[in-house]
């Protein structure tokens, strides 16, 4: 290990530099000097135009810096290599030289900073490839012939927009101007919907427990006219679904069955549909997002999710449909893994 605090003689600078010219890469570079970051390889090919061809180090101006070049290098590839780790460890891996806000400052100068992790389904390694078997197998049809269908339950209080405010979080409870945490109410309600590029079927409200017998009486009603030649009909695997009793209804209405991929939503564009009318019941209807949980509440939510759905643009039901190959690209980029849908 080099010793810390020691910057690269000039000469060492150029004998790097020229092997990027000749066409490695970082990684390659790195080969030929194991003992220096990759961090600092990569800072030193950034500033060869701003030392000159001696490649000797600038001055600087200011106060002299409390880290060394290789030590802002080590933390750049700390978080690089080790994301999860946290600030205070990140100060011991440096000996504490600065402080956490001068820390800050630094991460955000080298242009990282923490998200918040993204929560997915889990997925195990045959499901990934499940996945990745159907966006291969899906990856070049019309994606207008497809109807998508789910159900959905719906409860009061529940999907109502965030607010965003200019004044800081502090200036905003000096005043008062925060967004009431009240418990999702009672009042709930199963929903189904369908939709495809420039179609839609209204929203049904689902009246007691969803069962086989239900979605075959749903699906006799409804899919012999929604459907036109030549559709693709999608719905999940859930038990309702691949109950023997809808299965035999779909074989006999020649329904064209998509076949669908387990813990996928991210593949169901109606998914991004159900966020939207959430918001739109709230828009419509900001009285129901504090409602006492009585029948008439019951009602109102019913209405007000009926109204929102009927609500949503029609642009925005073509657009979700042509976000299709986008998805499956998506998918067969992350080899089956997750997505950002």
């Amino acid at each position: 290990m080099m010793p810390r605090g020691k910057e690269l003689s000039p000469s060492l600078r150029s004998r790097i530099c020229e092997l990027r010219r000749q066409g490695l890469t970082h990684s390659q570079i790195k080969k030929h000097f194991p003992d220096i970051p990759l961090g600092t390889i990569k800072t030193t090919l950034r500033r060869e135009a701003q030392r000159g061809a001696d490649n000797i180090s600038l001055p600087r101006s200011g106060a002299p810096r409390k880290l060394t070049e290789e030590q802002r290098d080590q933390i750049y590839d700390t978080v690089t290599t080790d994301p999860h780790i946290t600030t205070r460890d990140l100060l011991d891996s440096v000996d504490n030289a600065i402080k956490l806000r001068s820390l800050r400052y630094l991460l955000r100068e080298m242009n990282k900073r923490k998200w918040m992790q993204k929560k997915r389904v889990a997925l195990t390694p045959l499901q990934a490839r499940k996945r990745l078997d159907w966006a291969i197998r899906y990856q070049g049809i019309d994606w207008r012939r497809v109807k998508w269908s789910d159900e959905y339950m719906v409860r009061r209080g529940q999907g109502v927009r965030p607010i965003w405010t200019f004044l800081s979080p502090r200036e905003a409870l000096r005043v008062q101007d925060v967004s009431e945490a009240r418990r999702q109410g009672a009042v709930r309600q199963m929903f189904w919907a369908a939709f495809g590029h420039g179609s839609r079927m209204p929203l049904v409200p689902l009246v007691g427990n969803v069962n086989a017998i239900g979605i075959y009486d749903l699906y006799s009603v409804i899919l012999p006219w929604f459907l036109q030649p030549g559709d693709i009909f999608m719905h999940d695997n859930a038990s309702v679904h691949t109950a023997r009793v809808v299965k035999a209804l779909l074989e006999e209405l020649q329904v064209q069955l998509m076949i669908w991929p387990p813990y996928s939503p991210d593949l169901n564009p109606i998914e991004n549909l159900w966020a939207l009318m959430k918001a739109e019941i709230y828009r419509l209807h900001p009285e129901l997002t504090h409602a006492e949980d009585t029948v008439a509440t019951q009602h109102a939510l019913v209405l007000a999710a009926m109204e929102a759905w009927d609500n949503l643009e029609e642009r925005v039901l073509k657009n979700l449909c042509d976000t299709m190959p986008n998805r499956i690209t998506a998918i067969i980029t992350a080899e089956g893994w997750y997505t950002k849908y």
